[in-house]
């Protein structure tokens, strides 16, 4: 599973903009030590709309795995698997009717992030532009660069992760034992999960 934790509370930096010239920067108390290294921010909103579909398909990534480890246990004898089914059955299909479909919102690409130099010391925020003489400023929330780009690469392996895990409840939903074959069905399904588990 993600780690959503990791994601979840990103370093948020609030600077003031110009909307005239993008000029950036923020007002912090000198430590005396500068150190400035260069760096690239986007804004919060654009973040936490990648943040708010990765904690929805975590949810669902979740609900999948419940599924899954239900899958192993109630496959462990014959009669169990036969009177759990039904339930199990119901499950997958909603899970899969739940699924989401949409394709997740973008990532800033990297040229139309603000380059900034941030002081490792005291974390101060320059990002000087040429003047327009339009010198209006607004304040505002942004995340790093790494950090955004962290939260795409978990959105890639969690939907990689889903497509796998719906395999399953695809199977379990919408295949119907032949006559013949009940025993048959419930070792492929109890091996599927158990795989599914071992690697996620």
């Amino acid at each position: 599973m993600a780690a959503i934790d990791d994601v979840a509370t990103p370093e948020c930096l609030t600077l003031w903009r110009c909307i005239g010239c993008g000029a950036m920067g923020n007002a912090k108390e000198c430590q005396g030590t500068c150190d400035f290294k260069r760096d690239f921010v986007v804004d919060a909103a654009s973040h936490a709309d990648l943040l708010e579909f990765f904690l929805s398909l975590s949810d669902h990534n979740e609900a999948l795995h419940l599924l899954a480890r239900d899958v192993v246990a109630e496959t462990a004898a014959p009669e169990r698997f036969e009177r759990a089914l039904a339930g199990l059955r119901a499950r997958a299909k909603r899970l899969l009717a739940e699924a989401l479909g949409e394709e997740p919102p973008q990532a800033v690409p990297p040229d139309e992030r603000a380059e900034i130099w941030l002081c490792v010391s005291c974390d101060m925020v320059e990002a000087p532009r040429d003047c327009l003489g339009i010198c209006i400023r607004r304040n505002g929330d942004f995340v790093r660069g790494k950090d955004h780009d962290a939260l795409s690469a978990q959105i890639e392996s969690a939907r990689i992760e889903s497509r796998s895990l719906a395999a399953l409840a695809r199977q379990i939903g919408w295949a119907t034992p032949r006559p013949g074959q009940f025993e048959r069905t419930r070792g492929a399904l109890r091996t599927m999960a158990l795989s599914l588990l071992a690697t996620a």
